[in-house]
């Protein structure tokens, strides 16, 4: 399958914060309080004002995951990196089980990063139930998580005990392609941090629908394997090979025309491109070529 350019990596990452944000203003025109409750919840305030939460149990969900959604994409403005691993050598490491030391995830240079997945296969039966039924994720931010997995913070705090990560892409329902988050924890208590370490936590906490009932756990669990292990092995690598790193700030994109154009709210653009293992990729191609 035909790999992703840098170009066309960077881009996608950039469409993916700009549907992020976009489903967050959405949740701002239905919710007003939600702009007034980000703050709480970055600073892990678990009882806010009355006048915040809807009456509604509906309303009070959607809005407590609005604000979750909203203030994780928060913590990755702090700053707006995207770490993009070459997709040959992703592949070739997502044969084996990731396994991340804790030591590599707190000594991370880049703070919530931002991580693409790779290029999805559509030719795959997986992938096809996915894409109706779970979706198909394209990004994943991380951050930090505390007391227990329950409150957020960015993964240069002191309070930072676990790794959170938040994938993003689309579900396709009969309306069309819909913005989908799924969100989970991998739990850093121990030296190293496995794969299925984190499906176990986050299955066993998860909250089925109609859309996705509990006969589905096995598929739901196969899933985050899949992409968990990808994420796993882009933070182990970008913590322990700074020497096969290649950093690109893109200058901010103008909008409009001529004399007209204007820079866009830097908030929302990718200031750091980080791409890993472009060396390594190279070496592993070369020696598999040499074998045929």
């Amino acid at each position: 399958m035909e790999q992703r350019t840098d170009r066309k990596t960077l881009e996608l990452a950039r469409e993916m914060v700009k549907a992020m944000s976009s489903h967050i203003q959405g949740g701002v025109s239905r919710y007003p309080a939600l702009r007034e409750l980000v703050p709480y919840m970055l600073a892990g305030i678990k009882e806010v004002p009355g006048d915040l939460i809807p009456v509604r149990p509906d309303d009070r969900r959607e809005m407590a995951a609005m604000g979750r959604d909203a203030a994780i994409h928060e913590l990755w403005r702090g700053d707006k990196a995207v770490l993009a691993m070459d997709e040959y050598l992703l592949g070739v490491l997502s044969e084996s089980p990731a396994e991340l030391p804790t030591a590599a995830v707190r000594g991370l240079t880049y703070r919530n990063p931002l991580i693409v997945l790779s290029t999805p296969d559509f030719s795959d039966e997986d992938t096809q139930y996915y894409r109706e039924q779970i979706g198909i994720p394209f990004v994943a931010y991380t951050f930090g998580r505390w007391d227990n997995g329950e409150l957020l913070c960015s993964m240069n705090d002191d309070r930072f005990e676990d790794l959170g990560v938040m994938f993003a892409g689309f579900i396709s329902t009969p309306e069309g392609l819909v913005l989908q988050m799924l969100r989970c924890t991998v739990p850093l208590g121990k030296e190293s941090a496995t794969v299925a370490d984190a499906v176990a936590r986050t299955v066993s906490g998860f909250h089925f629908s109609d859309d996705l009932a509990e006969r589905d756990i096995t598929r739901l669990a196969t899933w985050l394997r899949r992409y968990l292990t990808q994420v796993l092995h882009t933070v182990s690598y970008a913590s322990s090979n700074p020497q096969d790193v290649e950093v690109y700030r893109p200058p901010a994109r103008p909008v409009g025309k001529g004399k007209k154009a204007r820079r866009p709210r830097v908030n929302e653009e990718v200031t750091e491109f980080v791409k890993l293992g472009a060396g390594l990729s190279r070496e592993l191609r070369g020696l598999r070529g040499s074998e045929v």
